[in-house]
């Protein structure tokens, strides 16, 4: 939790900042044991680059922590990556 962002550490809630199977550019920290990797999405050029709507639709980033369904057009909470 405290690797996600930079600022709020303890306002953090995983699941509106990341969800299964979207794609995150994120810094290794260290590679644990054999089954984890411990990564950081704290610097503003990290975070979801990809991601699918709970609708199937593509989402398209609409701010640094909003990104919208092309499909419904409804908003979900991500961590979004600056992408340069």
């Amino acid at each position: 939790q405290q690797d996600v962002r930079a600022t709020e550490i303890d306002k953090v809630d995983m699941y509106q900042s990341y969800r299964p199977g979207d794609i995150v550019r994120a810094l290794v920290l260290s590679l644990g044991d054999a089954r984890a990797y411990y990564l950081s999405t704290a610097k503003n050029e990290l975070g979801v680059v990809s991601a699918q709507s709970i609708a199937g639709g593509t989402l398209v980033p609409t701010s640094w922590t909003e990104m919208q369904c092309e499909l419904t057009g409804q908003i979900e909470q991500r961590k979004v990556a600056k992408v340069e």
